[in-house]
């Protein structure tokens, strides 16, 4: 892969809000977190764990834990055919639940897995606002926190990036017809 097929990824590795009807198997989702096994953590301290969510019954339980797109405030997420096929839940020791850099190895994690998705034509949602009563349905091991879910599934919308000079400002929005539309700021708004 070069660069600009790297660069091409990172764009279309974007948060995906509603999925299409492929479905996404127990061995795609562990193929995920095995990704994100070779990620980098902080003093390699690999401290993540990860719940691969794929049966049915299963998806349907999380999905009823999750709060989807804070920006769409009268969405309370996809309808059931856009709902993911399957989520990863990247998890922590309760006691690094608030550490800073456990934390930023969640992000990593999350990353290189929606990147790994993305390769295989899969779409994601990191989503990080979820109930309390998430950790139960899981039957996580005693000492374990939900830090992330992943949402994954077929892409099943549009999502395009637009410049920053918009009537939205960096806000994400969805046009009529569906589009996901997110404003990204330019290289050089961002370099110092």
């Amino acid at each position: 892969m070069n660069g600009m097929q790297f660069q091409d990824l990172v764009a279309s590795s974007r948060s995906y809000r509603r999925f299409s009807d492929q479905r996404v198997g127990e061995t795609v989702l562990s193929a995920l977190v095995d990704a994100a096994r070779l990620a980098p953590c902080g003093n390699n301290m690999q401290t993540l764990r990860f719940r691969v969510v794929g049966e049915r019954d299963e998806c349907d339980a999380v999905f009823g834990h999750l709060r989807w797109a804070a920006l769409y405030r009268d969405w309370d997420g996809p309808e059931p055919g856009e709902r993911p096929h399957g989520y990863v839940v990247i998890c922590l020791p309760a006691e690094l639940a608030d550490n800073p850099i456990r934390l930023i190895d969640v992000g990593i994690a999350a990353q290189t897995m929606a990147l790994a998705a993305c390769a295989r034509g899969l779409g994601c949602c990191m989503l990080r606002s979820f109930d309390a009563g998430l950790a139960d349905e899981l039957a996580l091991p005693e000492g374990l926190v939900p830090a992330l879910v992943l949402a994954v599934g077929g892409r099943g919308e549009r999502v395009v990036l637009e410049g920053p000079d918009t009537e939205h400002g960096l806000s994400y929005w969805r046009e009529p017809d569906g589009t996901h539309c997110v404003p990204k700021l330019r290289l050089e708004d961002l370099l110092v």
